[in-house]
């Protein structure tokens, strides 16, 4: 991903890039130097939490372990680029695949988890019973895998593009067999990154909000309030830059029926990508912020302790859940025998 945010400043296909000025690189620096003094220790601390400290994983904190996971690999990267960013890509064309596709591949499941903990909320609302029947530990092995899988196979097409490098250590081209494979490649970014699992959250969400009122648990309350901020500002740090990819596609598409339009396109593309970059990628260090947040409301301080707390109680909101879909069943097994 974060490939695709260096080079697309000042990419077209098949075309000699433009070089970022001094001032960009230098600010683009500093907000990544910032997201991964934040992420890394953060998502490292919300690993070791859970992993520590919650013996007892209900499957939202198994699906939260993975996602800080995914963050974590994204942010462990930065070094790489801030470094290219500052002088030159001095680490060679392979390991500029690998840390790509370990980029593209953790953005993908980084989406693909918190939808995942959106439905499973939906559901567990709507439907205690299902949850409690359907959604074991065997079956949260089985999604965390298969998302693990789904989003390296989707980076594929990303990382296999070639990359040339000029003798300076920079970008030179981006090579794409014509518009329409680039055009391809954005729509699957924006499809299955962020369009897809943006209707699927808004979908649970409204339909959750609506239920929600109906229910008094605090537990419930609260838990639910930490995992629609975690939506909330995915949906914030992501649309821009896929907003950035609707319009460079629109661009592509125009190229031959409008150049005027193309190029304005293009241009506005091209102006709002560095900014959408750096956003994109505070979306990796933020959820372990929000988590802190949520732990000190329970108690003042930002502890590890509290942070624990916090996940114990969404664990206790899985088994409330889970116990009023048993409780469900008892009350119609004894209505049924009385008849």
């Amino acid at each position: 991903m974060i490939q695709m945010m260096l080079t697309n400043t000042s990419v077209d296909q098949n075309r000699t890039l433009h070089t970022s000025t001094p001032v960009v690189n230098a600010v683009a620096c500093v907000v990544l130097g910032l997201a991964c003094l934040v992420g890394v220790p953060g998502n490292l601390i919300v690993i070791w939490t859970i992993l520590c400290n919650i013996k007892q994983r209900s499957p939202t904190i198994v699906v939260i372990l993975n996602l800080a996971v995914a963050d974590f690999v994204v942010l462990v990267t930065l070094p790489f680029w801030i470094y290219f960013l500052a002088d030159a890509w001095v680490f060679g064309i392979p390991f500029w695949k690998v840390t790509s596709c370990l980029i593209f591949s953790s953005m993908y499941a980084s989406v693909f988890f918190i939808t995942v903990m959106s439905v499973e909320r939906l559901v567990g609302v709507l439907y205690p019973f299902t949850t409690q029947k359907w959604w074991k530990k065997v079956t949260v092995i089985k999604v965390v895998i298969g998302i693990w899988v789904s989003a390296l196979l989707l980076a594929i097409p990303d990382v296999t593009l070639e990359i040339k490098l000029d003798a300076n250590g920079r970008p030179r081209k981006r090579i794409y067999s014509s518009d329409q494979h680039e055009v391809g490649i954005l729509l699957l970014q924006t499809m299955v990154g962020f369009l897809i699992p943006f209707i699927t959250l808004s979908v649970s969400y409204s339909c959750v909000s609506k239920r929600i009122k109906q229910m008094t648990f605090r537990t419930k309350n609260k838990s639910g309030k930490l995992i629609a901020r975690v939506v909330i500002t995915f949906v914030i740090c992501w649309l821009p830059y896929h907003t950035g990819n609707i319009i460079k596609t629109s661009s592509l598409l125009a190229r031959n029926s409008n150049s005027e339009l193309a190029k304005k396109l293009d241009k506005v593309y091209q102006t709002m990508n560095d900014a959408a970059g750096a956003l994109a990628f505070i979306s990796s260090c933020i959820n372990p912020i929000l988590y802190a947040f949520a732990a000190r409301s329970f108690k003042n301080g930002f502890k590890a302790s509290n942070l624990a707390s916090v996940f114990e109680q969404m664990n206790s909101s899985f088994k409330e859940k889970r116990d009023k879909g048993m409780n469900d069943t008892e009350h119609r097994s004894e209505s049924i025998n009385m008849l």
